[in-house]
């Protein structure tokens, strides 16, 4: 007598199932049960799921890739209504001076929800199903408002966490890197929304953390302290007991630029990130953005102490800041440290790709190092995969297609020109289609993303907003944009 078949309440079948999990286990012909729940009942062969199990919704993947969403570790939700604005022949000291302290001036709640409801858009688009948000985005509220109404999975942080007005102009080095400490540090003390003292930024640390008291809450909250000279030790200890007490990630701007990383070894009177090993900041819960500039040592205590990176290779190559050249990311990966990826901002990188970030990681720690077997795709997929759930502090929920897991399933598509002929899926996928082929997106076990379209959500009516709200948001600040415009110091004589 056949054993009657359990419920599942969506079935994802006919997939080559990449699951991430510690075996690196790959389903050729494979299948995903989801319960009531969100949570993943079962991953196998396709074959043994569909005897298994029934559903009321039945997925085809009709061959293609699946794999676990990607997590993205840093980015600056807050800026697409002003992305591609700052021109190519920029210098990044302008670019504070003239530009940002203006923007979170004259930036509204509205504004800021429609340009997190865009960058959300854009990342489930992409195949990101969570996000960690760096701390900049003025009333958090907006922020889980936008993730919330288009179903991404999201860590939120409070704003502008800072104690320090004089910030980058501690140490100041000589050229560029000296005007851009002068103008970071005018940008802190102008932001009229942004705390002054330390009393005030301790009196909002930690108010994002309400949103774990709900542990299947899709929005839960971080401890995000901006850094890069702008908090005090004792601000930065305070915010490391916090995360300590409510066992969350702590994200902080560590090592960009060679300017801001000069500035902390001044400050602390040794490599940056062995004063804070010794001090008892840097810890296995603690995730550096950039981290562009490490020495031999710093690279052994990171090792040692289990911290994170999330490396925005985009935004260095942008900006001109060197990690491809002079960044560790790639050896310490291969030392077993956890390397997860950002897209930092619409400005610093220009979008919210993590198949982008992934793909030029693995592609700049080949050229630095002159080998092409440095790092390869697999390494690319596990970076926005399971090591960006550890680095938002998520990695027992997401991170991986495995029974107990969240349901966070990205479904590709082998109706692209890239992924034919499919030699070899992996190859692929990561070196020619990356989030071109991106088709069907599941969050929490809810479709989002179907079949290249959005569940309930009306995107034109979306752009046609975040258009009319961006000129508004531009004219307000005084900045007439020209489309299409080719500056006169960028063309050609």
């Amino acid at each position: 007598m056949n054993k009657p078949r359990e419920t599942a309440r969506l079935l994802v079948r006919n997939g080559y199932l990449i699951t991430m999990d510690d075996d690196e286990t790959i389903f050729e012909h494979g299948a995903i049960a989801i319960g009531d729940d969100g949570r993943i009942l079962a991953v196998g062969d396709d074959a043994d799921i569909a005897a298994r199990y029934q559903a009321g919704q039945t997925i085809d993947a009709h061959g293609a890739p699946i794999h676990p969403g990607f997590v993205e570790c840093h980015l600056h939700a807050s800026y697409h209504l002003f992305r591609g604005v700052l021109p190519d022949q920029l210098v990044e000291s302008d670019s504070f001076d003239t530009f940002e302290g203006h923007f979170y001036n004259t930036v509204t709640d509205e504004d800021e929800y429609l340009s997190v409801l865009l960058a959300c858009l854009e990342m489930i688009r992409n195949g990101t199903t969570c996000f960690m948000e760096a701390g900049t985005v003025l009333t958090p509220e907006m922020a889980a408002r936008a993730a919330g109404e288009v179903g991404i999975r999201a860590v939120i942080g409070d704003a502008f966490i800072w104690d320090q007005p004089q910030g980058f102009a501690q140490g100041k080095t000589d050229g560029q890197g000296c005007a851009t400490c002068a103008a970071q540090a005018r940008l802190h003390t102008e932001l009229k929304r942004a705390p002054k003292t330390r009393e005030e930024a301790l009196a909002t640390l930690g108010a994002q953390l309400k949103r774990n008291a709900d542990p299947d809450a899709l929005v839960t909250g971080h401890v995000a302290v901006l850094g890069l000279g702008t908090a005090s030790e004792e601000l930065m200890m305070e915010a490391k007991d916090c995360a300590d007490a409510a066992s969350v990630t702590l994200n902080i701007h560590q090592s960009y630029s060679p300017a801001d990383t000069e500035a902390d070894r001044k400050r602390f009177g040794r490599d940056p990130l062995l004063h804070l090993g010794a001090i008892g900041f840097l810890d296995r819960n603690v995730t550096f953005a950039h981290a562009n500039h490490l020495t031999d040592a710093e690279c052994e205590v990171l090792l040692e102490r289990g911290a994170s990176l999330a490396w925005a290779p985009a935004a260095s190559m942008m900006w001109g800041h060197g990690s491809s050249m002079h960044g560790r990311h790639g050896e310490l990966w291969r030392r077993g440290g956890n390397v997860a990826l950002g897209s930092d901002s619409p400005n610093w990188s220009n979008d919210f790709d993590l198949w982008r970030q992934s793909n030029l990681a693995v592609l700049a720690a080949r050229d630095t190092h002159m080998d092409r077997t440095y790092l390869v795709a697999e390494d690319g997929i596990a970076m926005a995969t399971r090591a960006g759930a550890r680095a938002v502090g998520l990695e027992k929920q997401i991170g991986s297609l495995e029974a107990g897991k969240r349901a966070d399933i990205v479904i590709h598509t082998l109706d692209r020109p890239e992924m034919v002929p499919s030699t070899n899926m992996i190859r692929n996928l990561f070196y020619a289609s990356r989030s071109k082929s991106v088709h069907t997106v599941v969050v929490n076990g809810r479709v989002i993303l179907e079949e290249g379209r959005f569940v309930g959500i009306d995107e034109r009516a979306i752009y046609a907003e975040v258009r009319k709200a961006s000129r508004s948001l531009l004219n307000r600040m005084g900045h007439k944009v020209e489309a299409n415009a080719v500056p006169r110091a960028a063309r050609r004589p």
